[in-house]
C-alpha cells in the first residue's frame, strides 16, 4: 500500500474523547496496512486546521471527528475548499444526517415508520406540559446519545426542565418505543449487515455505547427475516435520500411488530466496542472495504 492519510480526530464537541479513541484505532489500522499516517488533533481554530493539513500534505483525509463541527457538514465544507478526497459523507449528507428532526422528515417522506413526536425550542421546552409517558427528549443535533432522556413521569420532566439545557437550541420530543435496539451498517448505499444491541440500561445511552460491558452485540437475534429485510431496505432508502456516502449506520427500535427508524449516523464510531467494526467482522468485510470509499471513488471503481 502507498499514500499518506491524514486522520482528523478530537474536535471541540462533547464527543471529543470518543473521537480521539476512534482516530487512534483508525490510524493504527491504516499504518498496519502500510499507509503513512498523520494524526491531527483538531481544535476550533481555522488557522491551526489549515496549517496542519498543508503541513501533512495528505493524499486522503479520514474524518474521525464526531458531533458538532465534525459530522455536521462544518469540517466537510473546509475540506471541500482544501480539495483533497475525504472519507464519509459530504457537506449536505453530513448536515442532513446530523439533524435528527430533518432526517425524520426525510424518512417519513420515504414511507418509513418513525416514532410520533415534535420539535420544540429549548426556551419553550422550559414550560412544556406533556404527559404521554414514557417519552424521549433529545437534541436535534448531537451524537453518542448525549442529552437523551427517557421521561417516565412529571418529576423526571421537571428535573430536566429545571437544569440548563446545554445540547443545542432545538429539542425533539417523541414517543418512547419499548422493545429492542437494532442497527444496520450501510456501505456505498447497500445494507451489509446488522445486529441487535442489548444495553444494560433502558436504552442505548452513552455509557452503554462506550463502557466496557455496557452492551451486548447479538448477531443471531431471532428477529423475523421479513422484518429485518424491511429494515435493511429502509436503511438503504434513508442513506440515499440523505445523500450519505461511504459507511453509515442506521438505528431502529423494534416493538415486536414494527421497526421504527430513529436516526442515521454518517460517521459511525470505530472504537474497539463500536458497532460497525463488529458488524464488519461478523460479515467478513475488511477494514479497507468498510473505510476506503473515497479511495474507490477516486480510482473509479
Amino acid at each position: 500500500m502507498s499514500g499518506k492519510i491524514a486522520v482528523l480526530k478530537g474536535g471541540w464537541s462533547p464527543e471529543r474523547e470518543i473521537s480521539l479513541l476512534s482516530g487512534k484505532e483508525i490510524a493504527k489500522k491504516f499504518m498496519s496496512l502500510g499507509y503513512e499516517v498523520a494524526e491531527i488533533d483538531v481544535i476550533k481554530d481555522l488557522r491551526f486546521i489549515t496549517n496542519a493539513l498543508y503541513e501533512a500534505n495528505p493524499d486522503y483525509i479520514y474524518v474521525a471527528l464526531h458531533g458538532i463541527g465534525g459530522e455536521d457538514g462544518v469540517i466537510q465544507g473546509l475540506l471541500e475548499i482544501f480539495g483533497k478526497p475525504y472519507s464519509h459523507s459530504g457537506v449536505l449528507g453530513s448536515a442532513v444526517a446530523f439533524d435528527k428532526s430533518v432526517c425524520k422528515i426525510i424518512a417519513q417522506s420515504c414511507g418509513i415508520l418513525v416514532p410520533d413526536g415534535f420539535e420544540i425550542s429549548k426556551n419553550d421546552f422550559k414550560t412544556l406540559q406533556y404527559n404521554d409517558y414514557p417519552f424521549v427528549i433529545k437534541p436535534c443535533s448531537n451524537g453518542s446519545s448525549i442529552g437523551v432522556f427517557v421521561i417516565h413521569n412529571e418529576e423526571e420532566l421537571l428535573k430536566v426542565q429545571t437544569n440548563e439545557w446545554e445540547f443545542g437550541n432545538e429539542i425533539i420530543v417523541e414517543k418512547f418505543i419499548p422493545g429492542r435496539e437494532f442497527t444496520i451498517m450501510i456501505i456505498d448505499g447497500v445494507a451489509r449487515g446488522s445486529l441487535e444491541v442489548v444495553p444494560k440500561h433502558e436504552f442505548f445511552d452513552y455509557a452503554s455505547k462506550y463502557d466496557d460491558g455496557g452492551a451486548y452485540h447479538v448477531h443471531k437475534h431471532g428477529i423475523p427475516r421479513d422484518v429485518t429485510d424491511m429494515a435493511h431496505r429502509a436503511a438503504e432508502k434513508i442513506y440515499k435520500a440523505c445523500r450519505c456516502s461511504g459507511v453509515s449506520r442506521a438505528d431502529f427500535r423494534y416493538d415486536g411488530e414494527n421497526m421504527y427508524f430513529l436516526e442515521i449516523n454518517s460517521q459511525p464510531g470505530m472504537t474497539e466496542v463500536s458497532l460497525c467494526p463488529d458488524i464488519a467482522s461478523s460479515s467478513s468485510i475488511s477494514f479497507e472495504e468498510m473505510n476506503c470509499f473515497w479511495m474507490r471513488k477516486k480510482q473509479g471503481e
